[in-house]
């Protein structure tokens, strides 16, 4: 795979049968595809459907780049510089929504698994809190870190907080991106982290001197909180286009779920030194296999929003949500 701001490219075969059809793909008139997606593990079903040729056969040519933060995602998706995103709940998309901007959700994708995965625990080292973090009373004054935008992880904390009858004014939150979180929890910086990006990967590992909280998963069996979103360019087109899309996307998660594994987890292995068996052996039944919205979370989701005034009204999960595509692909 040829990698550049956007990666796409056809994937080598290992039969020449399979390389003859990929030249034939190739040369036939695929239409251009643009997907923002996390270079994470949690974005493996996605590049799995690209590596298998599921997007080429379904008349895409893909090009896959990095999510960038949330508003930069959200405007290239309403100017049709971009046409899917898969990204985590955001109040940016709920903003964005609101200010009439082209932008719906068209499947669900992450949930916060109740038998794998940490999403939403909150770290801290062990010199801070020294009988761990059982007792979230102690978070009180505490420098918690929690991303560059308001989403999932602020809503983790939130939920966190209350059960100790605190809120995030009890806290100062610090704006930090994962790897910067890690770095200066390590280094003393933060007190604690919010682990909203890597759900897959425990902090612990890192050192033994880590301690953390239950993850979003006790509090919020299920909750699904990472979507396919479509932009303008899908939204206005035939909605044939979005489901040929969906449906090879879906084909990628399902042979994910059963266990086959692509090349870009083992990639993602080397580049963050991580245990290549352990990352083979990823957590793979946190995924909505089918791509259904779970509606109860988006609500959820929506409503602590509005509450926290992260948003400027109350907004409903119609207004969200266009499930034509889904059911085309379902249909299919």
């Amino acid at each position: 795979m040829r990698r550049r701001d956007w990666l796409g490219g056809c994937v080598a075969g290992t039969a020449l049968a399979a390389v003859s059809a990929c030249s034939r793909r190739k040369a036939s008139s695929l239409e251009k595809i643009r997907v923002a997606a996390p270079r994470r593990l949690t974005a493996s079903s996605l590049y799995l459907a690209d590596e298998l040729g599921f997007l080429r056969e379904a008349g895409f040519d893909p090009e896959i780049g990095r999510v960038g933060n949330s508003l930069n995602s959200m405007a290239l998706l309403a100017g049709g510089k971009m046409d899917v995103l898969f990204g985590p709940a955001s109040t940016a998309f709920l903003n964005a929504v609101l200010k009439g901007l082209p932008l719906r959700i068209v499947a669900g994708r992450e949930v916060a698994s109740p038998t794998c995965g940490y999403v939403g625990a909150i770290y801290g080292m062990r010199r801070t809190f020294p009988r761990g973090l059982a007792d979230l009373a102690q978070l009180r004054g505490k420098r918690v870190a929690t991303g560059p935008a308001v989403g999932l992880a602020q809503f983790a904390l939130d939920a966190h907080l209350a059960r100790a009858g605190l809120s995030t004014q009890d806290v100062t939150m610090v704006s930090l991106d994962f790897s910067q979180s890690v770095a200066a929890l390590l280094g003393g910086g933060v007190d604690a982290v919010v682990g909203a990006d890597d759900f897959d990967r425990d902090l612990t590992s890192l050192a033994s001197s880590i301690v953390h909280t239950v993850g979003l998963a006790q509090l919020y069996p299920n909750f699904q909180y990472a979507y396919i979103i479509f932009g303008q360019t899908l939204l206005a087109a035939d909605p044939e286009r979005g489901a040929r899309f969906l449906s090879a996307y879906l084909r990628g998660a399902r042979e994910f779920a059963r266990g086959r594994t692509p090349r870009f987890m083992e990639e993602f292995a080397r580049a963050n030194r991580l245990d290549l068996t352990q990352a083979r052996t990823v957590c793979r039944n946190s995924f909505a296999p089918d791509g259904a919205i779970d509606l109860n979370s988006l609500r959820l989701f929506a409503d602590w929003a509005a509450r926290r005034k992260h948003i400027p009204r109350r907004v409903e999960v119609s207004e969200l949500v266009d499930d034509r595509f889904l059911r085309r692909a379902h249909a299919s």
